[in-house]
């Protein structure tokens, strides 16, 4: 079991995992994106594919078994979405939508083969970095 899997199952009641992604997934969705997802993320897909926990509280990814999959909850639908709905820049990808502070990987940097967490907000075009990677953002944020 997936240290993502084990978090949530030791975290929540209940939750809900769309089951892990392919390597081949990964990289279609890498290649249409025109990116390496970090290190962190890319292993969350491989064990996960996506994660709600409680209420309102999830992680996009790769749903239906479709890495382009054009709805909420998919990465590569997310992102989209924000491009044209919030004005989102192109190094950004959203992972945990919302409509006006959106969580996002900043594609821009990868020092190590992983990325800082962003909240981009919409309104302003403001970008915080609020966990250094992922794997902090899970453990600060998501299982919070």
């Amino acid at each position: 079991m997936s240290k993502y899997l084990e978090a949530a199952r030791d975290r929540f009641a209940s939750y809900w995992i769309e089951g892990g992604a392919t390597e081949e997934q990964v990289r279609l969705l890498e290649r249409t994106l025109g990116c390496r997802l970090p290190v962190s993320y890319r292993l969350f897909l491989l064990s996960a594919g996506a994660m709600a926990g409680r209420g309102d509280s999830y992680i996009s990814g790769i749903i239906e078994g479709d890495p382009l999959c054009p709805k909420g909850g998919s990465l590569y639908g997310d992102t989209l979405r924000g491009r044209e709905e919030l004005g989102l820049p192109e190094l950004l990808v959203i992972f945990q939508w919302d409509d006006e502070a959106p969580y996002c990987l900043d594609l821009s940097e990868q020092p190590d083969g992983e990325n800082s967490v962003i909240c981009y907000e919409s309104f302003s075009g403001a970008r915080t970095v609020v966990a250094r990677d992922f794997d902090d953002w899970f453990e600060r944020f998501f299982l919070a």
